[in-house]
């Protein structure tokens, strides 16, 4: 799921609950396989090397969620396969099962870094307006670049790769967000990637460290969502300072260069803190024209998260998102909580709220597993 936009026909009543009663159940006998043998909370997962062999080409170790470091390569392969299941207000159902991704890296040099990230398509998938289980299987490039530092004040990435606008969508993969949808500015505002290229770097200071992206695309995506229409050109910069006292701020820009008419210009700002290991508080917002529609918009979300007793967090999200033309405001309200029993595997559910429905924002109880490897 993680698509507030989509819409499904009502339940069909018993026989719909009997598949998404099963889909419940294979996720829930997921959760138990992955954490028998967990190791103590706070334990350092790099510590744990599940499988190893000496070869060739020297040690070959795999530690779960970490990946499997092919010997003395620089060669490591790893990824995650996250299952979800949604049941909307209106008796919408839906749910996936098996939605795979893999990251391979590569390090030949000690300031050289190469990575790509290939989705699998889903291995089964099924929705109360469709007729039994489906299968969805493909390759698709989500993350392709190649970084090339020079030093910490001065990098380049080079290739397709996330756009670097507020705290959300930088995030590298599904399973480290807190919920299992995303906010609706991150979604419905502009694209989750960016192809062409980006210079970065940071400057350390006694109370903190400043950082800075500076980018633009000027390629072909190597794979478009077709719901998205990313703009031919659209470049962009981001602020940030990180504070030793735990806090962050952050200002992006981004413009982009529209079919028709003239150029989009949008802002945002984003703030997190986090006073201690137990609480995160976090916001973002923007400002301005996006690259999916015409005309102004501006949203914000504010969220925290509290460990409430080891590996259980409670995670309570406020949104407010005025569309590009329409008379109505959102406002929704996410509470769920996320079960991480051991670093590789990822738990959510979540309840929304919405002060209508819209096409933007369908309230209902989701939930999701992720496991790394």
């Amino acid at each position: 799921m993680g698509d507030s936009s989509s819409q499904r026909a009502p339940g069909t009543g018993p026989a719909h609950d009997e598949w998404a009663g099963r889909l419940v159940a294979a996720l829930v006998f997921l959760v138990r396989v992955a954490a028998v043998g967990a190791e103590p909370s706070g334990t350092d997962p790099t510590d744990a090397e599940a499988l190893g062999r000496d070869s060739p080409i020297g040690r070959l170790e795999y530690r779960p969620g970490r990946g499997l470091r092919v010997g003395d390569t620089g060669i490591t392969l790893g990824g995650f396969t996250t299952s979800e299941a949604e049941r909307l207000q209106g008796g919408d159902s839906a749910g996936s099962f098996g939605e795979a991704h893999f990251f391979l890296s590569f390090d030949p040099l000690p300031r050289v870094h190469l990575f790509s990230e290939l989705e699998a398509g889903t291995l089964a998938t099924a929705a109360s307006d469709q007729s039994g289980v489906r299968s969805h299987l493909g390759l698709e490039v989500v993350r392709a670049y190649g970084d090339f530092s020079l030093s910490d004040a001065l990098g380049l990435r080079f290739g397709q790769f996330l756009t670097p606008i507020g705290l959300w969508n930088p995030v590298p993969a599904e399973p480290f967000v807190w919920t299992t949808s995303e906010p609706l500015i991150v979604e419905d505002v502009f694209p989750d990637t960016m192809t062409g290229a980006m210079l970065s770097g940071r400057a350390f200071a006694l109370n903190g460290a400043f950082s800075y992206s500076l980018y633009g695309t000027f390629l072909d995506q190597l794979s478009t969502d077709p719901g998205e229409s990313p703009a031919p050109k659209s470049p962009g910069a981001y602020l940030g300072w990180a504070s030793l006292g735990g806090w962050t701020i952050g200002a992006s820009y981004f413009a982009s260069e529209a079919k028709t008419g003239p150029w989009h210009n949008l802002g945002g700002v984003d703030g997190l803190w986090r006073p201690n290991e137990r609480l995160e508080l976090s916001t973002e917002a923007v400002f301005g024209e996006g690259t999916q529609s015409n005309g102004a918009l501006w949203g914000m979300y504010a969220q925290a998260v509290a460990e409430t007793v080891d590996t259980l967090y409670l995670v309570g999200r406020y949104e407010h998102f005025d569309p590009p033309g329409s008379d109505h405001s959102i406002n929704l309200y996410d509470v769920g909580l996320t079960w991480i029993p051991v670093y590789y595997v990822r738990c959510k559910v979540d309840y929304s709220i919405a002060d209508h429905r819209d096409e933007l924002a369908e309230p209902g109880l989701r939930w999701s597993l992720s496991l790394l490897f």
